[in-house]
């Protein structure tokens, strides 16, 4: 699934490319789409929040997106994809915006906006630094929890997916089962995670490593069964069917283990992360 830096620089892409334009013809291939047509409409720009992807209309209206698993746009040149997955096609004046395989797609009135997002936590990439504070009491609402579905509850924290669920624990040693409540030091987690998702949404690639940039690189998502790349221990997981937050999921049983309480380790995140560029993010630990 897309998460919120993917959806960030989607929307970026759009706003670069077609905000201010005309939209010179619209087709529809959608039941939730019918009657639905842009045409003569100016697209003011694209945002994102989380992992929902708003388009604005000068006419007063959104297009909302969300890709969950399948969904993906092309964005300038004509999409080549069977028509029936061309769920949405907007004719720009300079090039094509085409919603493919998009499972949760509607129009809205720009107003109403706060009805598809309004119940989400705060938007790890938006315009401003993200609260860390506020986020760390949400993910606390739930003491019991794992961590790993806290940090995935989006109610929590727009942004995190299960990339960032795998790595985030491993890049400060705490399971991603453990209970949140006896996660000492989550304020750290929060921080750094924002740092990073925040530089990849801003880059690139979804490197949570800091090796090899232009790629996305990850510590052990999704590496179950292989060896740990800090002790060597055979690495754990859970299927998706298996974990409580219904996500495949790894981490390394040694570096990870669940303790009564166990604490971040900044130490051990600032030297996973040493060549990240999150480290000059704001919110990165120091």
């Amino acid at each position: 699934m897309p998460e919120g830096d993917t959806i960030r620089r989607l929307a970026n892409r759009i706003q670069r490319r077609f905000a201010g334009q005309r939209v010179e013809r619209c087709v529809t291939r959608d039941p939730r789409l019918v009657g639905v047509d842009l045409a003569g409409s100016t697209l003011l720009g694209a945002d994102a929040f989380g992992k929902h992807l708003m388009i604005r209309f000068d006419d007063g209206r959104t297009l909302h997106a969300h890709l969950l698993m399948t969904g993906s746009w092309t964005v300038g040149p004509a999409a080549t994809e069977p028509a029936w997955r061309r769920r949405i096609e907007l004719w720009m004046q300079d090039g094509r915006l085409t919603g493919l395989d998009v499972p949760i797609l509607g129009m809205l009135r720009t107003a109403d906006e706060a009805s598809i997002i309004g119940h989400l936590g705060p938007d790890l990439c938006g315009v401003e630094q993200p609260d860390v504070d506020d986020i760390t009491a949400r993910l606390q609402r739930d003491p019991t929890g794992p961590l790993a579905g806290a940090l995935l509850d989006q109610r929590n924290v727009a942004g995190f997916g299960n990339l960032y669920a795998v790595e985030l624990p491993f890049i400060v040693g705490v399971s991603p089962n453990q209970p949140v409540g006896a996660v000492g030091g989550l304020e750290g987690l929060v921080a750094m995670g924002a740092a990073v998702i925040r530089t990849n949404a801003d880059r690139g690639p979804q490197n949570t490593t800091g090796r090899k940039l232009h790629t996305d690189d990850h510590w052990i998502y999704p590496k179950r069964g292989r060896p740990c790349p800090l002790c060597g221990a055979r690495l754990a997981g859970w299927a998706d069917g298996e974990s409580p937050w219904r996500r495949v999921s790894t981490w390394c049983p040694a570096c990870q283990p669940v303790e009564a309480v166990r604490e971040v380790d900044l130490v051990r995140a600032r030297r996973l992360l040493a060549l990240h560029p999150a480290r000059r993010e704001p919110s990165f630990p120091t």
